[in-house]
């Protein structure tokens, strides 16, 4: 019984640790998207929305922005009107859908 303590109190103390941690990540995911807009390397989420509600209609439900490589692609997660969520993946440079999936 001790030992489960332990590891409970190992994993709380490890959580309250990285959470923090996590915070300054997001922080910093948030200034480098920022960056990447000032200096025009990406498309303003607006315009990039606008253009995934034409082609894929319903609502919005997650939207990530990540490098894959040499590319930066919003990844943008749509629950249709059809109630498929779909995951649909934009070239952050030019707009492009890139492709899309649907998400079981």
């Amino acid at each position: 019984m001790n030992s489960v303590r332990v590891i409970m109190y190992f994993m709380l103390a490890t959580l309250m640790i990285l959470s923090p941690l996590h915070s300054a990540m997001a922080d910093d995911d948030y200034i480098e998207a920022r960056r990447l807009l000032d200096a025009g390397e990406i498309l303003p989420l607006e315009v990039i929305l606008k253009d995934v509600r034409k082609q894929f209609p319903g609502n919005i439900l997650d939207i990530e922005l990540e490098r894959e490589g040499r590319e930066i692609v919003y990844e943008v997660e749509v629950l249709g009107e059809d109630s498929v969520i779909r995951e649909v993946y934009i070239d952050a440079r030019t707009g492009k859908v890139l492709s899309s999936e649907e998400d079981y």
